[in-house]
């Protein structure tokens, strides 16, 4: 391992009690908090050199935010409504259909094979702020999807999965969490910048929010169709939305994550849609006082995703 960025390009965050039996180390690069990971193993340099290709789709998202759920549908309406390519033991894991770009080259749990070596068209996810994007993505053509979240629950789920993440075992309360969140101090964090980086170019960005996909999925795939210009009839349609109701997800080894818990790397569980991340689940965690509060700060410059 060798760190390929010069000290001055980052800073290690100071040590939070909250993350004591973490196995990261939250840093900040370019006005974002990532991991010493990301740093150490090089992947700005990686990001610099990624070449990207006209028929990448790739689906961007602050994490807890639905970019699971919009990657399934997008995997189905590429592949022609196609399964999670098996079932079972031999279902193949999102992550591996939907490479994370974020990751270092040689995380292997992230992606069976190099982005490099990815037959077109290479469906691609990140967590990364607009502004971290390598060019070989904005200057390529490629298509570049968003979806966002109602913040409060972002921030409740993203609560839970980092109590449960291997890597994280956050053991702070709610309310400590809360607070690192609104300072921009988790990872991929600040929130608001974040999206705000991506509705800034909605011109070329799609961009959909986690309750249109919970209220008129048949609408965003028909959205998403067009924008990746895959004509779809109206019997396609109605087979994708099924494909990915929460229901059907839930049950498919291949979108539910419970591999992870196999692997050992989250605990407790490790659905991607567990009940502590349902939409309006913020409701169990915020007074009323609290809401109004975190929706006047997250409300600046960012147009609130339902």
């Amino acid at each position: 391992m060798s760190t390929l960025h010069p000290p001055d390009e980052w800073e290690t965050l100071p040590a939070d009690a909250t993350y004591e039996k973490a196995l990261l180390r939250h840093c900040r690069y370019r006005n974002t908090v990532l991991t010493n990971l990301h740093l150490e193993f090089g992947c700005p340099q990686h990001w610099a050199q990624f070449v990207g290709r006209p028929t990448d789709v790739v689906v961007a998202s602050f994490p807890q935010s639905g970019g699971s759920w919009l990657q399934e549908l997008v995997w189905r309406l590429v592949t022609g409504g196609q399964s999670s390519a098996g079932s079972g033991a031999s279902a193949v894991p999102q992550q591996h259909r939907f490479p994370l770009l974020d990751a270092p080259p040689e995380n292997t749990f992230m992606a069976t094979v190099p982005l490099e070596e990815v037959a077109d068209p290479r469906m691609i996810r990140t967590h990364l702020p607009y502004h971290l994007l390598p060019s070989g993505v904005l200057s390529s053509g490629a298509k570049l999807l968003y979806v966002s979240r109602d913040p409060r629950d972002v921030c409740v789920s993203y609560y839970h999965f980092s109590r449960r993440f291997g890597p994280h075992l956050y053991s702070g309360s709610f309310a400590e969490f809360r607070d690192s969140f609104t300072r921009g101090e988790v990872t991929y964090g600040p929130y608001r910048e974040h999206v705000r980086g991506y509705q800034r170019h909605a011109a070329t960005v799609l961009c959909v929010t986690y309750g249109q996909l919970q209220t008129e999925r048949a609408a965003v795939v028909r959205r998403v169709a067009e924008f990746l210009e895959r004509p779809v009839t109206d019997r396609q349609v109605d087979q994708i939305v099924r494909q990915t109701s929460t229901d059907v997800m839930r049950a498919d080894p291949g979108s539910n994550y419970h591999h992870w818990e196999q692997a050992g790397t989250v605990a407790g569980g490790g659905d991607a849609f567990e009940q502590e991340d349902a939409a309006g689940n913020w409701r169990k965690y915020f007074t009323e006082e609290e809401s109004e509060a975190f929706l006047k700060w997250a409300r600046e410059e960012v147009a609130l995703p339902s």
